[in-house]
């Protein structure tokens, strides 16, 4: 039985990263069904549990190492593993896994990630050399393309896929449990979800947004914040509520996907920071207006053909509500480009998968 080992940001209660997994996993699964996966986890026992998968800790050298000499294939898996804003402990691990791996002479492919950013020169230099020694690469983004390109990787196949969170097929997923919690919820429509995140400046702009969705709810709306990495994103949408003055409803449990999915279909619009939550409604067909924090939101704003406003840290009460206003004026219009979007790029997504065993 062929073996692969997947490497992420699993097991830490990001529903986005969870999310990726979930993809990830079907895909292979879809098109290898005898394949057996070891994931790299934060939380093992709950990785193995919520994924049918092997799972070990991530944080145990020993046991990384004898997953991955046990593997026919190591998958550096999806999201942002290779860039340094959050620091450089994070990229010196993920590209750890790559150099052990090919230590052993196991092959390596990455596996739709969006890449950066890399601030640091030592961390351009560093990833360039390293990812100029795997077999495969897949970018989620032509962005992620550019830069490899600046960073010297000449040597594997390239290829620009999508992020694998939109190759699921939410009609072949049960999404019951998410519209019984928005029964729970007590949520009436039309509803606006608005997903924030903490991060360096974005508290100076929580005024401007409490007093938009102040409006929203003065106009008819009722507003569901979604954290999605739990408890921080719980404590940032708790500081925007604290400011303003009319109820809201924050979500406060960490859902399963097919849970946070039918919740999401259900929203009329959506309001968000955080990357994979606007990925979620573009996959469930709900119209979204991006605050980029990051060159990633930005671009999946243009893939999607999604409003967004200028990077959060510039945003202003007068900007964010016209942005607000303009988007629901056209919601419809909004909504019929993102389901287009979304199905135009579903195939791409799982491309990745077929790339990858293809290649093996």
């Amino acid at each position: 039985m062929a073996r692969a080992v997947i490497s992420g940001y699993y097991g830490f209660q990001n529903a986005g990263d969870e999310a990726v997994l979930y993809s990830i996993i079907a895909a292979l699964r879809d098109l290898a069904p005898d394949l057996e996966l070891t994931v790299l986890s934060h939380n093992p026992a709950q990785t193995a549990a919520n994924f049918q998968v092997q799972a070990v800790d991530r944080w145990r050298l020993a046991r990384v190492a004898g997953a991955i000499r046990r593997a026919d294939l190591v998958i550096s898996g999806g999201g942002s593993l290779f860039q340094d804003v959050t620091g450089p402990k994070s990229l010196l691990y993920y590209l750890g896994i790559v150099l052990l791996a090919r230590l052993w002479r196991k092959p390596v492919v990455i596996y739709a990630q969006g890449l950066g950013p890399l601030q640091r020169r030592w961390s351009r230099w560093l990833t360039g050399r390293v990812l100029n020694k795997v077999q495969l690469i897949t970018l989620r983004d032509s962005e992620s393309r550019q830069l490899l390109e600046e960073l010297g990787v000449r040597h594997p196949p390239v290829y620009v896929t999508a992020d694998p969170v939109l190759g699921l097929d939410p009609g072949a997923m049960d999404l019951q449990p998410g519209f019984a919690k928005w029964e729970q919820l007590e949520l009436t429509g039309p509803v606006v979800g608005i997903s924030v995140r903490s991060w360096p400046g974005a508290g100076e702009c929580w005024p401007s947004l409490a007093r938009v969705a102040d409006d929203l709810v003065a106009g008819g709306w009722q507003v569901l914040f979604l954290p999605l990495h739990f408890p921080a994103d719980v404590d940032a949408c708790r500081q925007v509520a604290r400011l303003m003055h009319n109820p809201v409803v924050i979500l406060k449990e960490n859902l399963d996907l097919p849970t946070l999915m039918g919740l999401t279909g259900r929203l009329q619009f959506l309001i968000g920071m955080r990357l994979h939550a606007l990925i979620l409604a573009a996959v469930m067909g709900v119209p979204f207006l991006a605050l980029p924090y990051d060159p990633k939101v930005a671009a999946l704003a243009r893939m999607m053909e999604q409003p967004a406003t200028g990077y959060l840290a510039g945003i202003s009460y007068t900007g964010l509500g016209a942005a607000v206003k303009a988007a629901l004026a056209n919601r419809e219009e909004h909504a019929r480009r993102v389901q287009v979007a979304a199905a135009e790029l579903r195939p791409r997504a799982l491309d990745t998968a077929r790339l990858t065993l293809e290649y093996w």
